[in-house]
């Protein structure tokens, strides 16, 4: 399982191999100890992240990376259980992304709101977003829309996220999103929300 874990993480620390299958005290050092000896992971240096790991297998794609041909050009509204950000830990050190889940906290002490889902756009966590459902009008209601500090709602920024949004409401099967409060300079041109086409 350690093995799926360094698989699947891409670059990784020895700490986040365990909670990606929710691993009671696995023996890391061992494991780590045994895999480098037989370079199946390779030490690898991250500006600013420091020494991390990589399983051999993706080697190829450390090699894309670096000649400039791995771009991230996907945009998605995440689950607060999607492994990106299942370890709590991992995402605010790999992302600079701190996240929780805040439907267990009395309302009065919530910071975003009650089930609120991050935002990942071109392999960077951009933000957060509250929203709820509501079955019965087919509409999906954004009630707030935070970036994170430093990203700028770019055109690119802001069609990947409209798209990931109206992804999210259809498979929701809602007909239309509204947007209550947005960060500023966000969706400018369509504050009320948009229509969902059926086919898309």
């Amino acid at each position: 399982m350690l093995d799926n874990s360094a698989r699947s993480l891409g670059i990784f620390r020895e700490q986040w191999l365990a909670d990606y299958y929710r691993l009671k005290r696995p023996a890391l050092a061992a494991w780590r100890e045994a895999r480098a000896e037989q370079q199946q992971i390779i030490a690898v240096h991250v500006e600013k992240l420091g020494n991390l790991w990589l399983h051999a297998d993706l080697l190829p794609l450390l090699e894309r990376a670096l000649a400039g041909k791995l771009t991230a050009t996907h945009s998605a509204v995440l689950s607060p259980f999607d492994p990106v950000v299942w370890d709590r830990k991992r995402a605010e050190q790999l992302f600079d992304f701190s996240y929780r889940l805040e439907c267990y906290t009395p309302a009065p002490k919530r910071q975003y709101g009650y089930f609120v889902l991050p935002l990942l756009h071109r392999g960077q966590l951009v933000g957060r977003m509250d929203a709820k459902m509501h079955r019965q009008t087919g509409i999906l209601e954004v009630i707030s829309l935070w970036l994170q500090e430093g990203i700028k709602p770019t055109t690119m920024l802001q069609k990947g996220l409209r798209q990931a949004i109206t992804d999210f409401a259809s498979w929701q099967q809602a007909t239309r999103v509204t947007l209550g409060r947005c960060s500023q300079g966000l969706f400018t041109d369509c504050r009320t929300g948009w229509e969902i086409d059926p086919v898309a």
